[in-house]
């Protein structure tokens, strides 16, 4: 059904909620700070979700892929074989590449600090007050790299709130506890202390081969690496908070270290007879044997079992220093925001999934970045106003050596960039008559990057880029009643473009790729009925994007990858309500629809047309039950994405069959308690009926025979919580 249908048919049931009825219950008044202000959610004129304190203890959420499912649109997961990388689109935008030269798609902010990378970017954040999901381009409160959108994760500052602990166990081995230390260590002062400590046995285990050199298979020799997709991290943040008269002032500390074995690659396709084809001479590491039959390990569904020969592990260590200053003057309350921040990160991989050495990589990464914001935001009778500079350095750096059919073909590539952006911004937001508001914003915005691309002994290449834009936004917001918000908003959103630090070849490494910007309109609605027992948001919207960065993986060309600019339309329905049904009872139900087609004619190097937009399901939808059993509250959360692809392949390239990802429906289930005072408990069951979904795939091309491994789900995990206040 068309984005249009549905939406001629809510809009008249919406219209009609303006009555009464008894209430039983309230919603809580959400308060959020998307726009650089506090406002009520309801009030807020663009698409925005957010999750509560409440919602954030119930389901445990600590990082950004513990918000996957939850808002419309919005679909984020694990990078490929990684834990700590994360893939995240929204509203179609996305970048598929987490390489560190590579600027994602969608912004995410800690404490409104922007983490400007992928990699490292799943790192656990304790504590959190509120998360906000700002749906479409906020290139003017936000700026660069936020055309599909941007995440806030907003932490609770000190208070001297006390001493509370939590411990978790669960199966495969988990144990995690937290300890949270919150005192007033002055006159206004308030110190906060929070220790992480997270370990769990493997997913999967890795096994010898089930077959033996006698059938010409070489066995799995990596008998001391049994475990696969295990986690060990460490954690802390420090937080010195001052409240005064006029100034206050945040200033915090934090480290999350992470030593992983990450998920395998689990090899889904080969062509018949891949060995074939492909066996190579004998040589010692293939046991003296000639042929690699890899196709009898190829199967399209999670293994209990591996058989990778080359020992795989995920090890980052992410540090941040922030200092947030806020004071209040004659013209509004001055804040300046700097932060800086470290990533350091290795990973080895064991590219094929089989036991044999056909392709391993390696990456070995540096990040430093720091940023710099100063806001002037403030308010008349009939006028508000937001006023602001945005400044950001930044280094990457990678080495990235791999090899191929047993060192027949070895790689050893470097990579790196860096970034220098400023950008000057403002916001107003008039009461241009009785319930009418008109919000005009403006950005201007300067980028210069470098990038270096060098095969060892092979080329070297470096090139430079200076890019500029202005975006704009328009909102007009009218208080169609006492229950019911309309808005209608024009926003641009703006990517900087860069260099092909990853490709194949001196040409491409040398060639920069335009920047990307896109054109959004959008139709809202926001209202609280039936007594504030039900919140319905409603948002349509179409996004024009001129030269979208696509990711192209040339996996034919050393496992490299490409920038290449495409235009594409991408429109879709957002639907959000969440209703108290009875005193017992609650209910949520997010649900959204997406149309996304390329309009431009871009043709890859491999003389194929892009034609799918990546991580674009057509549908997708997120139900919440909650119902009280006196002392016991049970939670069923259910989340659906529809099937979409994964690469922008077109329908006449095999690979894109193979990396089309079929709908998926995974459950969870909650039960809560309180037995005593200050104490909780929460038995959860994650992933509630064992279901195994591919959640990404990565084509290896004809070069390697159309060798394709996949990345698969969780299995069925339980577990306890145990939450205490001293």
């Amino acid at each position: 059904m068309s984005n249009f249908r549905i939406g001629f048919m809510v809009l008249p049931l919406i219209f009609a909620l303006n009555v009464n009825a008894q209430a039983v219950g309230m919603l809580e008044e959400i308060v959020v700070t998307a726009q650089k202000k506090e406002e009520s959610l309801k009030d807020t004129p663009i698409a925005l979700t957010a999750i509560t304190e409440s919602a954030i203890e119930d389901l445990d959420i600590a990082n950004v892929v513990d918000l996957a499912g939850m808002a419309p649109n919005v679909h984020i997961i694990n990078t490929p074989s990684n834990n700590t990388a994360a893939t995240i689109a929204i509203r179609g935008g996305v970048t598929i590449n987490p390489a560190i030269t590579w600027e994602p798609t969608v912004g995410m902010y800690l404490d409104g600090v922007y983490i400007g990378k992928g990699q490292g970017a799943i790192f656990d954040v304790a504590d959190l007050e509120r998360v906000e999901i700002l749906r479409g381009p906020q290139g003017t409160l936000y700026g660069r790299n936020t055309l599909g959108g941007a995440i806030n994760l907003i932490s609770k500052r000190p208070s001297g709130e006390g001493v509370s602990a939590k411990v978790t166990i669960g199966n495969f081995g988990l144990k995690q506890s937290q300890l949270i230390a919150d005192y007033q260590t002055g006159n206004s002062v308030f110190t906060k202390l929070v220790l992480n400590k997270k370990t769990r046995g493997g997913y999967v285990q890795n096994a010898d081969a089930p077959y033996q050199a006698a059938q010409g298979v070489v066995p799995n020799t990596v008998a001391d690496h049994k475990e696969l997709e295990t986690i060990d991290s460490n954690g802390y943040k420090l937080a010195i908070a001052y409240e005064g008269d006029k100034t206050s002032f945040n200033l915090t500390f934090d480290e999350t270290d992470q030593d992983n074995v990450p998920p395998f690659a689990q090899l889904t396709n080969t062509i018949p007879n891949w060995s074939s084809a492909f066996g190579v001479g004998a040589s010692a590491l293939t046991g003296g044997l000639q042929l690699w039959p890899i196709e009898l390990y190829a199967n399209d569904k999670r293994q209990g079992y591996a058989h990778i020969n080359t020992p795989t592990y995920e090890r980052s260590v992410v540090e941040g220093r922030s200092f947030t200053i806020s004071r209040d003057t004659g013209l509004g309350e001055l804040k300046v925001i700097w932060s800086k921040r470290k990533t350091a990160w290795d990973d080895r991989l064991d590219l094929d999934g089989g036991p044999f050495p056909i392709a391993d990589t390696e990456r070995h990464t540096k990040y430093d970045a720091e940023t710099i914001e100063v806001q002037l935001s403030g308010s008349t009778d009939n006028m508000e106003y937001v006023f602001g500079y945005y400044a950001l350095e930044d280094d990457a750096y990678t080495a990235n050596p791999q090899s191929f059919f047993g060192g027949g073909s070895i790689f050893a590539q470097n990579y790196s960039g860096t970034s220098e952006a400023e950008a000057l911004f403002g916001q107003i937001t008039w009461a241009i008559a009785e319930k009418w508001d008109l919000t005009i914003g403006a950005r201007k915005t300067e980028e210069d990057k470098t990038g270096f691309k060098e095969y060892v002994g092979i080329f070297s290449q470096s090139g430079q880029g200076s890019f500029d834009d202005t975006s704009g936004t328009f909102i007009l917001s009218h208080d169609y009643s006492e229950n019911t918000n309309l808005y209608f908003k024009l926003a641009d959103g703006f990517k900087a473009g860069g260099i092909n630090a990853e490709a194949p070849t001196p040409f491409e490494a040398l060639k920069p790729y335009a920047p990307e910007t896109v054109e959004s309109t959008e139709f809202g609605l926001k209202g609280i009925y039936f007594d504030n027992r039900m919140m319905l948001n409603v948002a349509y919207f179409d996004n024009e994007h001129d030269d979208m960065q696509i990711s192209y993986f040339t996996a034919d060309a050393a496992a490299a990858s490409q920038v290449l600019n495409n235009s594409a339309d991408i429109s879709g329905l957002e639907i959000e309500t969440t209703s108290i049904i009875n005193d017992t009872t609650r209910l949520m139900v997010n649900l959204s629809t997406l149309d996304s087609e390329f309009t431009g004619n871009q043709v890859a190097s491999d003389g194929y047309l892009l034609e799918q937009v990546p991580y674009s399901p057509k549908e997708t939808l997120y139900v919440s039950l909650e119902k009280d059993y006196g002392n016991y509250r049970m939670r069923l959360d259910y989340s659906r994405i529809g099937e979409h692809p994964t690469f922008p392949y077109s329908s006449k390239d095999p690979r894109a069959a193979l990396t089309t990802l079929d709908s998926r429906g995974i459950a969870d289930f909650r039960l809560l308690t309180e037995p005593m005072e200050n104490m909780q408990l929460n038995f959860w069951i994650k992933n509630l009926s064992d279901k195994h979904h591919r959640m990404s795939a990565i084509p290896f091309g004809p070069a390697f025979g159309q060798l394709t491994v996949s990345y698969f789900n969780a299995p069925r995990t339980i577990g306890l919580d145990l939450h205490y206040k001293f």
